[in-house]
């Protein structure tokens, strides 16, 4: 990881910065150090995943009488993840205990670091494409 990611995790944890300036922080500095996958105006967004296989972005685009594109990177995934081991472990318990009430469980205290990429590079499969009734379209896609 960069130092200057680094830094603006720090910044997060250390209660710095929001964690929307840590992402606007995060997604200026990858578009520094890598050209940008967005398309240019009129341009149409990514087909599928990029071709080193580890996707970069999560994208959200609907068409229709609607339209929305958005672009999440998915450095900010890891630094969620990462973030969760500055929860205390009474708070984390909790969670588990409440997750637990509904089913769910995720032990975020067992998560390594290839666990992490593992879940993004498995994401490059992840494509959910909806048709709304009003005639909208929905995807939702990395790549």
């Amino acid at each position: 990881m960069g130092e200057e990611r680094k830094r603006i995790l720090e910044m997060l944890a250390d209660g710095k910065i929001t964690p929307a300036d840590a992402e606007t922080l995060l997604d200026a500095l990858g578009s520094a150090e890598e050209p940008s996958t967005a398309p240019a105006p009129g341009a149409s967004w990514p087909k599928g995943p990029s071709a080193s296989g580890a996707p970069k972005f999560m994208y959200v685009k609907v068409t229709g009488k609607d339209t929305v594109d958005v672009k999440v990177p998915l450095s900010l995934l890891r630094a969620g993840l990462k973030l969760t081991s500055l929860i205390p472990s009474q708070a984390m318990d909790e969670i588990n205990r409440s997750m637990s009430e509904h089913g769910m469980s995720i032990d975020f205290n067992n998560l390594k670091p290839e666990d992490i990429e593992e879940i993004i590079t498995s994401l490059r499969e992840m494509e959910v494409n909806v048709q709304a009734a009003n005639g909208d379209n929905v995807r939702v896609f990395c790549a």
